[in-house]
C-alpha cells in the first residue's frame, strides 16, 4: 500500500513548477521531464473519481463527490506503493460526514506552497484572462470555489478555494495531516537548499546531484521553452498569456496599482505578517 503526498496552493502559487521539480528529480533522467506529463496524480481530477467509483461524477452533486473523495483517495493509495503525489488546490475542509477530504491515514503530508498575495492576483489575472480588480476580488471572497457542478461539466471536480487567507490558515492550522510550509519566494531565491529540504519531507532518497540537476532541468527557461514547442494542457483557454509567464517575485505589487495591493493587505494583512511578506 502506497501513501500520498499532497502538493497544495492556492492557484498560481507555483505549485506546476514544483511538481516539475519533484517529476525531474523522481526521473533522475538526462534530460528535463515532460511538462504535459509530470507523473503525478490531480486530487480534482474527474477521471480519477470515475474510474475509481465506477460511477460518472457528472451524475452526483458536489455535496456527494466530496463524501465519496476521501475512500477514492485511499483506493488509489490501497494499489500503489510507495509515496503518491496529489496535486491540491482545496482548502483543507471536511465533507458533509464530517471527515476530511484529505484523509489522514494514507498520507504522509502536505507540501503546502505559500506566495505573496499580490503576485497571486496578477498570474490569476493573465492566466485566467480577466482584470487585476477582478482577480483581487475573488481572493477576497470567502468560500470562493470553480468548478462547481451547476457551472456545467468540467474535467475538475469543484475546488472550495476560499479567499487567500481563509486557504493559508485551513492548512497550517490544521492537525490531521503534517505540513512542511514553502514560500514561493524562498525557493525562487534559493532553490537547491528549499527543494532539497522537500526531498527530504516527502521521504525521497536525498542525493544532492539530482537536485542540482532538477532545479537546472525545472528553470523557467526551459518550462517556457517546452510550453512554446508543444502547449501546456492546464493553461486556461480563456488565458491572457503563457502559462509560464514570469515566474518572478514583486510583479504583482508594479502592475496591480496601489489602490488593488492596499485592498489585498487591509483583507490578508495578518496572514502576511504571518508569512514575513513586507
Amino acid at each position: 500500500m502506497g501513501s500520498i503526498c499532497w502538493i497544495v496552493s492556492y492557484p498560481k502559487s507555483g505549485n506546476t513548477w514544483l511538481r516539475a521539480l519533484l517529476a525531474n528529480y523522481r526521473a533522475d533522467s538526462g534530460r528535463p521531464a515532460d511538462i504535459n506529463s509530470l507523473g503525478d496524480y490531480g486530487a480534482s481530477a474527474r477521471i480519477v473519481f470515475d474510474e475509481w467509483t465506477g460511477i460518472r461524477a457528472s451524475l452526483l452533486d458536489d455535496v456527494t463527490i466530496d463524501n465519496l473523495l476521501p475512500d477514492v483517495y485511499r483506493c488509489v493509495a490501497r494499489e500503489e506503493s510507495g509515496t503518491l503525489f496529489f496535486k491540491a488546490h482545496d482548502m483543507f475542509r471536511l465533507n458533509g460526514l464530517g471527515e476530511p477530504l484529505f484523509p489522514g491515514d494514507v498520507s504522509t503530508g502536505a507540501v503546502y506552497l505559500v506566495r505573496n498575495v499580490s503576485d497571486v492576483a496578477i498570474s490569476l489575472a493573465h492566466h485566467a484572462g480577466i482584470g487585476g480588480t477582478e482577480a483581487v476580488g475573488m481572493l477576497c471572497q470567502s468560500r470562493y470555489a470553480v468548478a462547481c457542478s451547476e457551472a456545467g461539466l468540467d474535467g475538475q471536480l469543484r475546488q472550495v478555494l476560499g479567499s487567500w487567507s481563509e486557504h493559508v490558515s485551513s492548512w497550517l492550522d490544521q492537525s490531521a495531516i503534517p505540513v512542511h510550509l514553502v514560500r514561493y519566494e524562498d525557493l525562487l531565491r534559493s532553490p537547491v537548499e528549499v527543494f532539497g529540504g522537500i526531498v527530504g519531507f516527502c521521504g525521497l532518497p536525498f542525493d544532492r546531484d539530482r537536485v542540482l540537476r532538477a532545479v537546472a532541468f525545472s528553470r523557467f527557461d526551459e518550462l517556457r521553452r517546452q510550453e512554446r514547442t508543444n502547449g501546456f494542457s492546464e493553461r486556461h483557454e480563456r488565458s491572457s498569456a503563457p502559462f509560464f509567464r514570469l515566474g518572478r517575485a514583486g510583479d504583482g505589487a508594479e502592475k496591480l496599482g496601489a489602490e488593488m495591493v492596499q485592498k489585498l493587505f487591509d483583507e490578508h494583512g495578518a496572514i502576511l505578517r504571518r508569512l514575513k511578506y513586507p
